[in-house]
C-alpha cells in the first residue's frame, strides 16, 4: 500500500487482484488433470486470494469504525 492512497484506492486495487486471481484459478480448477506445476500455481493463488481478501476486510473495518465514532 503506498502512501497517499486512499481506502477506496485501496479496497478497489485488492478487488481487482482477487477478482483476476480467481480467474486465473478456477480455469486452472476446470482441468481434468493438473501437473505438478499448475498444482503449485493453485496453491500459490489461493495464498494470493486470502491475501487480497484480508486486505478488503481491513479496509472495511477501518472505514465502518470511522463511520462509527
Amino acid at each position: 500500500m503506498e502512501q497517499g492512497e486512499s481506502k477506496d484506492d485501496i479496497y478497489n486495487g485488492a478487488k481487482t487482484r482477487h477478482a483476476t486471481l480467481d480467474r486465473r484459478l478456477q480455469m486452472l480448477l476446470k482441468k481434468p488433470y493438473l501437473t505438478a506445476d499448475e498444482e503449485f500455481e493453485v496453491k500459490v493463488l489461493k495464498k494470493k486470494k486470502l491475501y487480497f481478501k484480508d486486505i478488503m476486510e481491513r479496509v472495511e473495518e477501518e472505514t465502518q469504525r470511522g463511520e462509527k465514532h
